[in-house]
């Protein structure tokens, strides 16, 4: 028996008619016959719905049909007219067969036309197919291959970068790098983060419980009761405050021009009425980073709502909206911060595979879109620092599993975000490429 769900009524009622004339015995989900089905078909992935809301109902579908020994199919679209319609269900597929050892979930992404669909599925069926992406009446497996060869350098334009999320953390060090080997170009940096001034009066801090105490003595010196959320507060708007300064500082003296946006890349409108005005100084964007990210880790059965939306909120729609506001046809080199994750899936990272491997999808598309550009996803691996701290490296180095240096890690992307050959899109990043 299969049972199909009713996601996307369309596909699900095609789907039945043919299991059944070939023979099969199938039903709908919601129908009595379904209550012990050993393989379910879940729909919910090429549905209409707005994307988060479209990953979430194929996560709370998953939760409900769970069975040991079941076998959980999760249709997607490997290909759309518009972004919105991709999804990233490889990279939940493999994050739930690790939490979820007794349920087999696999991801079939289908082609997006639309016409094959049933007969992408009756065929993957019949053959058996694991997670698998079909391209025509094609279908392969998605494999890691060792790291490509280092890309011949060249003496690359100058180009105007967009930037989401690259003022801290690793995008910082990947910009301050590529300003390096383009001293000429302009980066318009964007992100939440307001820049506010250091205290005159306060003592030079870099990490944040020495902070944090310098500021509670300055309170009682001025005889205030501090209150320690609001200490909290002050000493990483200060801290980070000053990691942008120092971002836009090494840009600068790499010879290129540093602009710092305070924008949310999740509002579109605000978004694109700040994009009108610096583009009208600088010229139109050609380079793309976005690196814009944040985790919410718990496991799938705890997973909710809030915690998906708040993970795809600068990820997923950050994207959108940046590619809506940009005339994309202008880009020369795009490059998206995605992670290992999304390839390999990760324990208590069901949102952030997904939102990772719709990064992939869409730097597939766009490296279509635009043939002569040249557009990398960046699985990376874990980094040292970033959002690795002691107790997470510690559990890396007890898998055997290396961190990328900050420098190492800057150097590769800087190198293939410029000189990358096109053809090679998603680019999975661990050890050996710095060794």
């Amino acid at each position: 028996m299969i049972s199909v769900t009713d996601g996307a009524p369309d596909l699900a009622s095609g789907l039945l008619q043919a299991l059944r004339e070939a023979g099969a015995k199938a039903c709908p989900q919601s129908s009595s016959e379904a209550a012990n089905a050993p393989c379910v078909i879940i729909t919910e992935g090429v549905s209409e719905e707005a994307i988060s809301d479209r990953h979430w109902q194929v996560l709370e579908a998953c939760r409900g049909l769970r069975q040991d020994g079941r076998r959980l199919i999760l249709l997607e679209r490997a290909q759309a007219d518009e972004i919105i319609r991709l999804s990233g269900l490889q990279g939940l597929s493999r994050t739930l067969s690790q939490e979820w050892p007794d349920t087999d979930v696999i991801a079939w992404s289908l082609e997006g036309r639309g016409e094959g669909d049933v007969s992408s599925v009756i065929q993957a069926l019949s053959e058996g197919f694991g997670n698998v992406v079909f391209d025509g009446q094609q279908a392969y497996e998605l494999a890691v291959m060792g790291a490509p060869v280092q890309p011949r350098r060249a003496q690359s334009e100058r180009n105007v970068w967009f930037v989401s999320g690259g003022g801290r953390g690793v995008t910082a060090s990947c910009v301050s790098r590529l300003a390096q080997m383009q001293p000429g170009s302009v980066f318009l940096l964007a992100g939440r983060s307001p820049i506010v001034e250091w205290p005159q009066h306060l003592p030079p801090a870099t990490d944040i419980k020495s902070l944090r105490m310098a500021l509670i003595q300055d309170a009682k010196a001025r005889g205030m009761k501090p209150a320690l959320p609001e200490i909290d507060r002050q000493a990483k708007t200060l801290l980070a405050s000053a990691e942008i300064r120092e971002t836009l500082g090494a840009i600068e003296r790499a010879g290129a021009r540093a602009i710092y946006l305070t924008t949310d890349v999740s509002d579109e409108d605000g978004l694109r009425k700040t994009l009108q005005d610096v583009t009208g100084q600088y010229g139109p964007v050609t380079g793309l980073v976005h690196g814009a990210g944040v985790l919410a880790d718990s496991l799938a059965v705890r997973k909710t709502p809030e915690e998906l939306r708040r993970v795809f909120r600068p990820k997923v729609e950050g994207l959108q909206n940046i590619l809506a506001c940009l005339d994309v046809s202008r880009l020369r080199h795009v490059g998206l911060f995605s992670s290992a994750a999304a390839v390999f899936g990760n324990v208590g990272q069901s949102d952030y595979a997904m939102a990772n491997a719709w990064l992939n999808a869409v730097a597939c598309q766009l490296s279509h879109q635009l043939p002569e550009a040249v557009v990398k996803s960046f699985c990376w691996g874990p980094w040292e620092g970033g959002m690795v701290d002691e107790t997470l490296a510690t559990h890396f180095a007890q898998r055997g599993i290396q961190l990328i240096g900050l420098e190492d890690g800057a150097q590769i992307f800087a190198d293939q975000i410029l000189f990358g050959d096109p053809s090679e899109t998603e680019l999975v990043i661990g050890d050996e490429w710095t060794s």
